[in-house]
């Protein structure tokens, strides 16, 4: 059966296990994007947060980013002075490894803080299915890159898509310790959509995922 790595936001994430996403990284460098913070910022996990900077914010150039992203870029600067284009990329690639391997670790903890609820019922379906069958799976991340899409400026909130660019192998692996799905653990390309959201003026830096999508055909 063909492999959908990150089908597990998609509709047909609760009737095809074996290709929902689920991934131990293992050969990149582990992250943690509060690392950028100040102190009293600091949590243990993986997440994005909202980055700060200087009072003097800058202006992106258009050749950072595409024109149309550079004014997004630029007017969420102006609404919101703590948010930096370039700690906010870091940190969306390591909470991408971070759900990723959450969801294959099953850590529901680390997953209710990066999601949000939809998205999060989604995971932990697909989670308590795989469990039902004894089933578990592996997934190793490489070459992964990540670049904006879009922002959307809501009255209350912002909205940033991002999409990401990696090599990945993902096998689901039975009670006999088999993949029945890529036993010669093949490695294929993704691109994959992902959603995040944050609300002005909230206590929480955490930007929440809030929806995903494939981009491969």
């Amino acid at each position: 059966m063909e492999v959908i790595v990150f089908a597990i936001l998609a509709l047909y994430l609760f009737f095809r296990l074996w290709g929902v996403l689920g991934t131990r990284t293992g050969h990149e460098k582990k992250v943690n994007p509060f690392q950028e913070q100040e102190a009293e910022d600091k949590e243990e996990g993986n997440v994005i947060v909202m980055p700060k900077r200087s009072n003097s914010p800058r202006q992106v150039e258009q050749e950072e980013f595409s024109s149309s992203v550079a004014s997004q870029i630029n007017r969420l600067m102006e609404i919101d002075n703590r948010f930096d284009p370039s700690i906010f990329m870091k940190n969306a690639q390591a909470a991408f490894i971070s759900v990723i391997k959450a969801f294959t670790e099953a850590n529901h903890m680390t997953l209710k803080k990066l999601l949000s609820s939809s998205v999060y019922e989604q995971f932990a379906t697909a989670i308590e299915e795989r469990e039902k069958k004894n089933l578990r799976q592996e997934t190793e991340i490489e070459d992964l890159h990540a670049e904006i899409l879009n922002i959307d400026i809501l009255d209350d909130r912002a909205q940033i898509t991002v999409r990401f660019v990696s090599q990945q192998m993902v096998a689901t692996i039975n009670q006999e310790n088999q993949s029945f799905d890529n036993p010669s653990r093949l490695q294929i390309p993704m691109r994959d959509i992902w959603t995040f959201e944050r609300f002005f003026g909230s206590e929480s830096p955490i930007w929440l995922l809030i929806r995903t999508r494939s981009e491969n055909s």
